[in-house]
């Protein structure tokens, strides 16, 4: 028996026989044909070599001792990776049940004994090419299948004539279908909600009368563990005639990839805290409906609210309870709006190359605490007021946040389609303006746009440009208001009202441009420039040869709540050689409520150095009179609203009255504001009110004009005609 070397050809035949004489032949045959050929004598020893060699051909004997061919055949067949090795059987049997019976066990075709050489080898060929070509498919096959695994893409086939569906392996994976078998279209269309299933044969069916050549369509469905995936499919047809044809597609698996589209759309179009749609989203759903709009000719209506003083909620109770505020707002206008397709992203709206759609009304949030709506195609006016209407009812109704209960309200500008602006970027801004007019009318109410706001508006935009550059430009001004000490005659205290005096429009009111500061953020920067200021004016006044005067300056919330706002004071008050008796704060009654321990601690903090502490436009606001006595207190200002009533209302009469006896019995400087006429000025004398101060005796006046005012001592005149 010749050596074996199975590396040196392509293929290697194993030879199966009991009988030396067969062997001899069949080796003899196939090497002479460039086969490479092994030998076994019995089933026992063909199994193991077999296993050993893994021959690409088994050339079988049937009949053995032991062990016979038709049970080599079949453990053979058993063992992994031999489904596709030919098994060619030589038998010298011709009965058809012998040859049955060892196809059954696994053979792949028969030869005759005695073997014919020349047959042997050309049948030796023909099987082991056909094997080539069967392991190559396979081969493609199978690569095929992982690519599609691994693509999560599945493919089918459907042809009218044999009305049967053809499928992959992945294709059934997807749809959790076993891999045995090919399922109908009825057994595919199970998983499928009604409505899916319905819209999916209505796109199919469409393109095969538009005689379409390929269709994408994406629909979802629920798998056997109830999860709802997402999936695309994409067919190709081929008509044959006006009823035969071939449709050739794919389906992938897309719940991963619309999971993550989705988790960018959210991060990209709604807004982290409240999950309503955010400023992205609302301008590009505007630009489409103003292009439905202008297609349709249809009305539009933009509505802008901004929620008033809710500063004081985030400065009071802190900003993780101001965004827990920020939530429910956002829910009770969700309600109002009646509508969960108001929070809906429209396709149509961000892709140009999505199908157009109907445009419906818009929820989002802008940002901070400023909300905005679009009413789209109302019908008539009545219909964006009620919803305005019904959003600040839902918003009115107590919160509570951090146990305490909050009223929140809103101020809200309105601008329509077409009449207050053609392009969304128009509308948004003009319903900002029609808000910010609602706000300084008094909160808590809507405007529609109009020309004389947007007049306001664009005065409102000069002065906030030009109130940023005021403090450096030296634009703002002290002005003074001295305070008559009803019980010396004396002037030892005033108040330092600031000024803007505009190099254009003159002087501008500071119930214009406080607020405005506040809004801008420049209400600190202003407050420090006033608190030097006021100390450098007094400074001067000292060395002027004045009698030392208290200066008294207003304080703002956010001053107060600024960190290191005593050591401020003290580093001013040492830069500029003031004792701090000399300087007065004070703060009005609203800045008791936001945040109360802080309040308390700058205003002790502030006593501590020897800086007096008053309580402006007492009466006003909504504090409580154990205000008086838990702060440092050392003066409380009765508002001006009592006191020009109190010569005319019993009642006036009486609070003020009852003020005066309260600080009394406190040990509370009391100071009467806005004091204009004589009979007020006897009320508080005959009442034994300590200080006064108000036109009667000198509106606020420049600190030159203050300095003649103290010199002259005309309010001693004033004071004498009144004996």
């Amino acid at each position: 028996m010749l050596p074996i070397n199975i590396n040196n050809k392509d293929f290697l035949i194993l030879v199966v026989d009991d009988d030396d004489a067969i062997r001899f032949v069949a080796q003899d045959t196939l090497q002479d044909a460039g086969f490479n050929v092994i030998e076994a004598n019995d089933g026992r020893d063909a199994i193991q070599k077999f296993s050993r060699y893994q021959p690409d051909l088994v050339l079988l004997d049937l009949i053995m001792p032991e062990i016979d061919g038709y049970e080599v055949c079949s453990r053979i067949r058993a063992m992994q990776g031999s489904e596709t090795v030919p098994i060619m059987i030589m038998t010298g049997l011709d009965d058809a049940e012998s040859i049955n019976k060892a196809f059954e066990a696994g053979a792949t075709d028969f030869i005759t004994k005695p073997l014919n050489h020349l047959i042997l080898e050309q049948r030796t060929r023909y099987i082991l090419r056909t094997s080539t070509v069967l392991k190559t498919l396979e081969q493609r096959e199978s690569r095929l299948e992982n690519a599609e695994r691994i693509a999560k893409l599945g493919s089918w086939s459907w042809d009218t004539r044999d009305r049967q569906l053809y499928v992959s392996k992945e294709f059934k994976r997807i749809l959790d279908f076993p891999d045995e078998g090919n399922p109908n279209l009825s057994q595919v269309y199970e998983n499928f909600s009604k409505e899916e299933k319905s819209r999916v044969r209505q796109i199919y069916q469409n393109a095969i009368d538009n005689k379409d050549k390929s269709l994408v369509v994406e629909h979802g469905f629920f798998d056997k563990q109830g999860l709802h995936r997402r999936l695309r499919h994409e067919a190709e047809f081929e008509f044959r005639g006006d009823q035969d044809y071939i449709i050739n597609g794919t389906i992938l698996d897309i719940t991963e990839e619309t999971y993550n589209k989705d988790k960018i759309l959210q991060l990209a179009y709604y807004d982290t805290l409240t999950s309503l749609p955010n400023r992205t989203f609302f301008k590009a759903h505007l630009e489409y409906a103003v292009k439905r709009a202008k297609e349709k000719a249809s009305c539009l209506a933009v509505m802008v609210l901004d929620l008033d003083l809710f500063t004081r909620v985030n400065n009071s109770l802190g900003h993780e309870a101001g965004d827990k505020l920020l939530v429910k707002v956002s829910e009770r206008m969700l309600e109002a709006m009646d509508d969960p397709s108001s929070i809906k992203l429209s396709p149509a709206a961000i892709d140009p190359h999505a199908t157009e759609e109907g445009t419906g009304n818009v929820l989002a949030r802008l940002e901070g605490d400023q909300f905005v709506i679009l009413l789209n195609n109302f019908r008539k006016l009545d219909d964006v007021i009620l919803l305005i209407q019904k959003v600040f009812k839902r918003l009115s109704a107590p919160i509570t946040v951090k146990a305490n209960s909050v009223v929140i309200t809103a101020s809200a500008g309105i601008a329509l389609y077409p009449v207050n602006g053609a392009n969304s970027e128009t509308l948004l801004r003009n319903a900002d303006a029609a808000m910010l007019f609602a706000k300084s009318q008094g909160r808590n109410s809507f405007r529609f746009y109009s020309s004389e706001i947007d007049a306001r508006s664009k005065e409102r935009l000069s002065v906030e440009n030009d109130l940023r550059n005021a403090i450096r430009n030296g634009e703002l001004e002290l002005h003074f208001q001295p305070k008559i000490n009803l019980h010396t005659r004396e002037v030892r205290s005033v108040e330092a009202l600031i000024r803007w005096r505009h190099p254009e429009k003159g002087m501008i009111s500071p119930g214009q441009f406080i607020p405005m500061a506040e809004e801008l953020g420049l209400i600190n920067e202003m407050g420090e420039w006033l608190l030097h200021e006021a100390c450098r004016k007094t400074k001067l006044w000292n060395q002027a040869g004045i009698p030392p005067v208290r200066t008294a300056i207003n304080l703002s919330a956010l001053q107060l709540k600024t960190s290191g706002i005593v050591e401020k004071v003290r580093s001013t008050l040492d830069h500029h050689s003031l004792i701090p008796a000399q300087l007065e704060v004070e703060i009005t009654e609203n800045i008791l409520m936001e945040d109360t321990h802080r309040t308390l601690r700058a205003l002790e903090g502030l006593r501590s150095l020897g800086v007096r502490v008053a309580l402006d436009d007492f009466g006003t606001g909504y504090s409580s009179l154990s205000y008086l006595t838990r702060f440092p207190f050392t003066s409380l200002k009765i508002d001006r609203c009592f006191i020009t009533e109190c010569v005319r209302n019993a009642q006036s009469a009486s609070i003020v009255h009852t003020i005066i006896q309260l600080c009394k019995n406190l040990n509370l400087e009391v100071v009467a504001e806005g004091v204009e006429i004589e009979e007020e000025l006897r009320f508080l004398l005959e009442r034994r009110c300590d200080f006064v101060q108000g036109f009667y005796f000198s509106p606020a006046v420049d600190s030159d004009t203050f300095i003649n005012y103290m010199n002259q001592k005309p309010w001693i005149d004033q004071m004498e005609d009144l004996d």
